[in-house]
């Protein structure tokens, strides 16, 4: 996360750089006046400001943060010394994610910033606008298949044969394997039937891919090898396949 620190007073922007450091984060820039500020928060677009309200030459915090919110709405935390009604209205006006007094408390200050950045970033961007979409399937011509910490793409019509193996799924491609925990009845469910077919107890092929059938060996031949016909298959294949 990427913190502005507009502050005019040397000791007190200092604390706050090494506390931003502390706690993981990135200091973009220190200001102690307004055009200074506004001209980091420009350049570097900060998820999060930390703002003094008496800060060096003619705007305030305050004028500082409506400007900020005009341009690019984020998060602000104002750490003062004022703690008036009259001012902390006026701030309230600019609709800060929280308000401090100074000296301020640590724990306090890092529990404001960690509230400050999850109701900005999270209930805001994660608003789904599409409605009721959940079980929705994205794509049915390709899947997405686990490996290690990534999910691979994987077209539905570069699946050549799949095989069993224990618990697993082996899906053939010309030119890989994916290997998948998962029975042989979940994944045919998610395969379109005018396309893959059973051909053995623990083996489905892509119709499309296949390039003979040998009647008498019992094999099936795809992509230069054999995979088996279980004799039990043979009849509803053959009724199923467009022949002369």
């Amino acid at each position: 996360m990427n913190i502005l620190i507009v502050e005019d007073e040397p000791n007190y922007a200092d604390t706050l750089e090494m506390f931003v450091d502390e706690l993981g984060y990135q200091t973009i820039g220190i200001a102690e006046e307004g055009q200074k500020a506004l001209k980091f928060f420009r350049s570097k677009q900060p998820d999060l400001v930390l703002l003094d309200i008496n800060i060096e030459g003619e705007m305030s915090g305050i004028d500082l943060a409506r400007i900020f919110q005009a341009e690019r709405p984020t998060p602000v935390i104002f750490i003062t010394s004022y703690d008036d009604k009259d001012t902390f209205n006026k701030a309230k006006e600019t609709v800060p994610s929280a308000y401090l007094i100074k000296p301020f408390d640590p724990v306090q200050l890092e529990r404001s910033m960690e509230l400050a950045t999850l109701r900005a970033y999270t209930t805001s961007h994660e608003e789904d606008v599409f409605e009721d979409n959940r079980h929705v399937v994205l794509a049915k011509d390709f899947f997405f298949v686990k490996e290690r910490n990534k999910l691979v793409k994987l077209m539905i019509t570069d699946i050549l044969w799949v095989s069993v193996e224990d618990k697993y799924c082996i899906l053939h491609t010309e030119n890989k394997k994916f290997v998948i925990r998962q029975s042989l009845k979940e994944l045919a469910d998610k395969l379109n039937p005018q396309e893959f077919v059973q051909t053995h107890r623990s083996h489905i092929v892509n119709i499309k891919k296949v390039e003979d059938i040998d009647l008498s060996q019992f094999t099936i031949a795809i992509n230069g090898e054999e995979v088996p016909l279980g004799k039990s298959y043979k009849d509803n294949l053959i009724h199923r396949l467009q022949t002369l």
